[in-house]
């Protein structure tokens, strides 16, 4: 293998990891300004416990 393959091989995983830390990171942070905005309200995003109540109401 050539040294531009291995460059370019090595990169291209760097950006891979890259975009999803980025996106982990995005996700963390809606939650969190989810959770300080709330003051009470009820979150967009459901519980395990939650999700079960919900199935269990609708048999």
């Amino acid at each position: 293998m050539s040294l531009y393959t291995i460059v370019f091989v090595l990169v291209t995983v760097l950006i891979m990891i890259g975009i999803t830390l980025f996106g982990l990171a995005i996700t963390k942070l809606d939650k969190w300004i989810d959770r300080r905005e709330r003051l009470g309200k009820e979150s967009i995003y459901k519980t395990e416990d939650e999700k079960g109540e919900t199935e269990e109401g609708k048999t």
